[in-house]
C-alpha cells in the first residue's frame, strides 16, 4: 500500500526526474531509520544512562551524547544510501565514498551540533514550549534543515554513478 502510494507519488513528476524523486523517497525513508538510531541512541544516552555532559569548545555548548548518536546514525546511513538508496555497487569504490560521505556529514555534523545546541540553549521559545524535550525538539530542526545539504551532496558528490564509458567503433573503409 504504502509503495503503491510512492509510486503513484513518483509518476507526478516529469520523467526526467522520476529517478530523482524515487532517491528522495529512500532517501527520507533511509533518514527515518538513521533518526530513529540517532534518537535511540541518544535518549539512552541521555535519559537512560544520564550522560549529561556538556562540552564547551570555543566557548560554545556541545551535547556530548548528541555527538555519539549523530556518528552512529551517519555510519547507519551511509550503508543504507550506498546499497539502497543510490544502488551504487562500483567495484572498489567503497573507501572513496565512505571518505566523501565521511567529509560531506562531517559539515553537516558540525551543522547539527551548532544548530541543536543554539535551539537547545539559546532560542527561549523551544524551551518554554518543549521543557525538558528541547534539545529533542532542537534535533528535529536541525534534522530538518540537514536533510536537503545530505540528500544533494550525496547524490551529486558522493555516489554519482560514473558515466559509461562507449563502446569504441570499428572504423569503416
Amino acid at each position: 500500500m504504502l509503495r503503491d502510494f510512492a509510486e503513484r507519488f513518483v509518476a507526478l513528476a516529469p520523467p526526467r526526474f522520476q529517478r530523482t524523486v524515487r532517491q528522495f523517497l529512500k532517501f527520507g525513508v533511509t533518514g527515518t531509520v538513521g533518526a530513529t538510531v540517532d534518537f535511540g541512541s541518544y535518549n539512552l544516552l541521555t535519559r537512560v544512562i544520564g550522560w549529561d555532559t556538556v562540552l564547551e569548545p570555543f566557548g560554545y555548548k556541545i551535547i556530548a551524547a548528541n555527538l555519539c548518536s549523530v556518528l552512529l546514525a551517519i555510519s547507519c546511513n551511509f550503508l543504507l544510501n550506498k546499497y539502497w538508496t543510490f544502488r551504487n555497487r562500483e567495484e572498489g569504490a567503497a573507501l572513496k565514498q565512505w571518505s566523501g560521505y565521511f567529509a560531506l556529514n562531517t559539515v553537516t555534523f558540525i551543522l547539527n551540533q551548532l544548530i541543536t545546541s543554539f535551539f537547545t540553549f539559546q532560542v527561549p521559545f523551544v524551551a518554554a514550549t518543549f521543557g525538558t524535550q528541547k534539545d529533542n525538539a532542537a534535533k528535529v530542526i536541525s534534522i530538518c534543515f540537514i536533510l536537503f545539504i545530505n540528500f544533494l551532496g550525496s547524490k551529486f558528490l558522493v555516489f554519482r554513478k560514473k558515466p559509461a564509458v562507449p563502446e569504441p567503433q570499428e572504423a569503416s573503409l
